[in-house]
């Protein structure tokens, strides 16, 4: 008998173990399934984790950011009157219509500080890089008050691998030329514009070649074809070496025109440590030099044809110490047009500056700028000059 009663017990042990045993494998698995979300929140945590760069910036995920610019101050002197595009860009078009009587003025602006953002990461095995940056040369705020200046869209675009799109400057632009000058880009020849592009770089030894297709503006907007760069690049120890050529369309609604344009530039690295510049550019130029110094179309001309310029600049930057360094840059341009609209048209400016840098991120710069035009109009030569001074303060970050 004693020995049935016990075994009795034995299902309802069995029974209690299997619950038991049921109860622990529903809580591990109910364990299992916490342990592997708060996994996939601390992955999502991590990958959203802002840390820093061993090159600079910080890294959020898989892309490292980085953020910098420049704080820069002018006192530009003009001996007549308040003249340029903000009084403080010069091209010949301003040089040319200057009053010669007016009195010296002096304007002082921060309007070419910049902040600009960079990020790069691997993107299906190749860097993708995407760049902004702004200044403040957009439309002009009051002066009586806060000096308040519009930020400008200067460059905005995504890089990668060979593939670029976006606003940059325009390959047909050769950034090398442009030399260290207070006045930024404002010699009289400069090839100095940047816009919206579809662009492929392939590299080679040496070098590297471009090819590009960029929004086309003939001062109706009116083009139905990109504006299309070809541009090769040579580099090495010696320097840099770059040829540029350009196929545009200039159009009146009705009728089109096929227009082209060269540019040479080079940079040669000297054994003082300091450089000298060149550059060369001629054909149907129009907006793309001198800051719009010449027009896109020829208004004299019977049927629809381009204006044909030339310009060229040399530039000698040499070191003195560490700590300082000089520039001077001459430049000029020519092109020839009918009497009615200026005839035998030219100008030229000569830069002359002393850079003194405090640290690598502080230069204060004070530079001599000499603007002339000449134009053969029907009453003779109408001739015009202005001196400019700029003092200058520039803080990197």
């Amino acid at each position: 008998m004693t020995k049935i009663k016990t075994h009795g017990y034995i299902p309802a042990l069995l029974m209690t173990a299997a619950y038991a045993s049921s109860a622990m494998a529903a809580d591990s698995a109910d364990l299992e399934s916490r342990l592997a979300e708060l996994e996939s929140k601390l992955a999502t945590m991590e990958q959203s984790s802002v840390t820093s760069s061993d090159k600079g910036g910080f890294v959020i995920g898989d892309t490292t950011v980085s953020i910098g610019g420049y704080v820069k101050a002018d006192m530009v002197y003009k001996n007549h009157g308040n003249v340029g595009a903000n009084a403080t860009i010069f091209a010949r078009q301003h040089v040319a219509a200057v009053d010669e009587d007016a009195e010296s003025t002096i304007d002082m602006t921060a309007r070419e500080s910049r902040l600009w953002v960079k990020t790069s990461s691997m993107q299906g095995g190749k860097p993708l890089t995407t760049y902004m940056e702004l200044d403040f040369y957009g439309s002009d705020g009051s002066e009586m008050v806060s000096n308040n200046f519009d930020p400008r869209l200067r460059h905005a675009y995504g890089s990668w691998g060979n593939l670029l799109i976006g606003q940059t400057w325009s390959t047909f632009v050769d950034p090398a030329h442009f030399g260290e000058l207070n006045a930024f880009g404002q010699h009289a020849s400069t090839i100095f514009i940047r816009q919206t592009q579809v662009r492929y770089t392939q590299p080679f030894s040496g070098g590297s070649v471009m090819l590009a297709l960029e929004n086309p503006q003939d001062g109706d907007d009116t083009s139905k074809t990109p504006d299309m760069v070809v541009r090769v690049n040579f580099d090495g120890d010696w320097g840099h070496a770059s040829l540029g050529a350009l196929g545009r369309e200039l159009s009146d609604g009705d009728d089109q025109s096929f227009e082209s344009a060269y540019s040479l530039t080079a940079k040669l690295n000297l054994p003082t440590g300091g450089d000298i510049r060149a550059q060369y550019n001629t054909g149907n130029l129009g907006r793309y030099m001198g800051v719009a110094a010449y027009p896109d179309e020829d208004a004299t001309a019977t049927d629809l044809s381009g204006f044909e310029s030339t310009g060229y600049s040399v530039a000698l930057r040499h070191p003195w110490s560490k700590q300082f360094a000089s520039n001077v840059m001459y430049s000029a341009t020519e092109a020839d047009s009918d009497v009615s609209i200026g005839g035998l048209e030219s100008s030229s400016s000569l830069h002359v500056n002393l850079m003194y840098y405090a640290t690598p991120k502080i230069r204060f710069g004070a530079e001599y700028a000499q603007w002339e035009t000449e134009s053969l109009t029907a009453a003779g030569t109408d001739d015009k000059s202005l001196d400019v001074v700029q003092l200058s303060t520039r803080f990197l970050f």
